[in-house]
C-alpha cells in the first residue's frame, strides 16, 4: 500500500510541471473564447430538405427494420453535423475593421475598405459574405432612420492573413453617419447550414458638405473688386509674406513652402511660416432658421434651403483657404451657435467643414447668440456677409439689429430661399 501511494505521488510530481506549463495558454484560450462574439447557425432551405429526408429515412428504417436505410439516415445526419462544425469553426476568431478616407464629401464618390483578419494558425476561411450596414443620424427625431447595407464576398482567407474588399459610397446629404455593425456569414462547404457572426457597430463618421464652384462675382459679397482679387492672388504666388520661422508640415500645405535643407537635417518635413500683415479679414455668418411647421412639404423645403446655405459657405471657406485669399471667420447660428476664428489653411478648413456638416436649426432663433460671439472676437467688422435661409426683413422684425449688436460697418444679406440671389455667385456640385 505504501509503495502504491509513493508511486501515485511520484506520478503527480512528474506531470506537475507540464500541467503548470499548459495552464496559462489554456486559460488564455478559454478567456478569448468567452470574449469572442458567439457564432450562431441556421438551417438553409436545402438543409431543411436534407433534415426532412434523414428523419423520413430513419422512420422507414425503424418501421421496416432495414439496416441500409439506417446507414443512409446516419450518413445524412453526419453530413449535417460536419456542416455545423465547419461553419462554426470557420467564423470563430475572425476580426473586422474599416479604413475610411481622410475626407468625404456629399454627392462625391469615396471608397471604404473592409478588412477581415483570420488569426487562426491552421484553419482557413472560405466563402465569407460580409454585410456592412450604416444609417444617417438625423437630428429630427420624428423621422424614421433608413439604413443601407452592402454585401462583400471573400472567396478565401488563409490562416494568419488579412483580406481587403473595397466598396464605393455616394452620400446625397452631408452630416453624421453611423455604422450599425458587420455581419459575417458562410455556407461552406455544402450549403446546408448558414453560420452567422455579428459585430455590433457604433462607429461614426462625418460626410462634409459638397464643394461647388464660385462665380467671379462672389468677391462683391465682401465689397471687393475682381481686379483687386487678381492682384492679391498674383502676389500670393510670388510673395507669401515675411518669412519668420519654421513649423511642422501639415496636410494641405503647399510644397513650395517646404524648407528642404531643414527638413533633411531634422529628418521630417518642415515648412516656412510667413507674416501676412495685409491679409484680408473676411467674416461670414451662417443663419439656419426654420419656421415652425408640421407640413412635410415645407419641412423638406426648409431642409433643402439649409443644405444649400451650408454648401455655399463650405465652398467659400474652402476656396479662400486653398487660394491664400485671406483669413476667414465663420459664425454658425444653429441649435448650438459657434464661431470658427481666423481660418487660413486647409487643415483648419477641414475642421470647419466637419462642423458645417452637422449644423442644424433648432427650435429657437439663435442669430443673436451668434452675433454676441462675433462681438467678442471683433470690436469692429468692415463687411459682414450673412448667408441666411430667411429674408432680411425677418431679421429686423425680430429686433436683432439694436445698438448692442451693430458693430459692423456694412452688412450684405444673402437669402438662399431666392434662387436668383445665389445663382449669380455659386454653382452647386452635381
Amino acid at each position: 500500500m505504501a509503495s502504491n501511494a509513493l508511486d501515485t505521488i511520484s506520478t503527480k510530481s512528474r506531470w506537475e510541471p507540464l500541467r503548470k506549463t499548459l495552464r496559462l495558454p489554456l486559460g488564455l484560450f478559454r478567456k478569448a473564447k468567452k470574449a469572442a462574439p458567439p457564432v450562431s447557425t441556421r438551417f438553409t432551405r436545402e438543409g431543411m430538405q436534407v433534415l426532412f429526408m434523414a428523419i423520413f429515412v430513419l422512420l422507414g428504417a425503424i418501421i421496416r427494420d432495414v439496416n441500409l436505410l439506417i446507414v443512409l439516415a446516419g450518413t445524412l445526419l453526419a453530413t449535417l453535423l460536419i456542416q455545423w462544425r465547419i461553419c462554426a469553426k470557420t467564423l470563430i476568431g475572425l476580426t473586422t475593421y474599416r479604413r475610411l478616407p481622410r475626407s468625404m464629401h456629399a454627392r462625391k464618390a469615396f471608397e471604404i475598405d473592409l478588412v477581415i483578419t483570420n488569426p487562426k494558425r491552421w484553419l482557413g476561411a472560405w466563402l465569407i459574405l460580409a454585410h456592412d450596414r450604416l444609417k444617417f443620424v438625423s437630428h429630427d427625431t420624428s423621422t424614421q432612420p433608413i439604413s443601407q447595407a452592402i454585401g462583400l464576398l471573400y472567396s478565401s482567407i488563409a490562416p494568419n492573413t488579412t483580406r481587403i474588399q473595397r466598396y464605393r459610397c455616394v452620400m446625397e446629404r452631408c452630416g453624421r453617419y453611423q455604422f450599425l455593425g458587420t455581419e459575417l456569414t458562410t455556407r461552406f462547404p455544402f450549403g446546408l447550414l448558414r453560420g452567422i457572426l455579428t459585430y455590433q457597430g457604433g462607429d461614426n463618421f462625418i460626410v462634409q458638405p459638397a464643394i461647388g464652384r464660385l462665380l467671379p462675382a462672389w468677391t462683391g459679397l465682401f465689397g471687393l473688386r475682381t481686379s483687386g482679387v487678381k492682384q492679391r492672388q498674383t502676389r500670393s504666388l510670388s510673395d507669401e509674406g515675411d518669412f519668420f520661422g519654421l513649423r511642422a508640415y501639415r496636410p494641405g500645405d503647399s510644397p513650395r513652402w517646404i524648407h528642404w535643407r531643414s527638413s533633411a537635417r531634422r529628418d521630417e518635413l518642415v515648412v516656412k511660416q510667413f507674416q501676412q500683415a495685409d491679409s484680408r479679414e473676411l467674416v461670414i455668418l451662417l443663419d439656419l432658421h426654420n419656421e415652425h411647421t408640421t407640413d412635410p412639404v415645407l419641412l423638406e423645403t426648409h431642409r433643402k434651403r439649409g443644405d444649400m446655405a451650408v454648401e455655399f459657405v463650405a465652398t467659400l471657406v474652402n476656396h479662400i483657404a486653398s487660394t491664400n485669399f485671406g483669413i476667414v471667420t465663420v459664425a454658425i447660428a444653429d441649435a448650438e451657435p459657434t464661431v470658427a476664428s481666423r481660418i487660413q489653411s486647409r487643415s483648419q478648413c477641414s475642421g470647419l467643414l466637419d462642423r458645417l456638416a452637422v449644423a442644424h436649426s433648432g427650435e429657437e432663433d439663435k442669430i443673436g447668440s451668434a452675433l454676441s460671439l462675433l462681438e467678442l472676437e471683433f470690436r469692429r467688422i468692415e463687411n459682414l456677409l450673412v448667408v441666411s435661409t430667411r429674408p432680411r426683413s425677418s431679421f429686423h422684425s425680430a429686433n436683432h439689429s439694436n445698438s448692442n449688436f451693430v458693430f459692423w460697418k456694412s452688412m450684405n444679406w444673402l437669402d438662399v430661399s431666392h434662387a436668383g440671389e445665389l445663382s449669380q455667385y455659386f454653382v452647386p456640385a452635381e
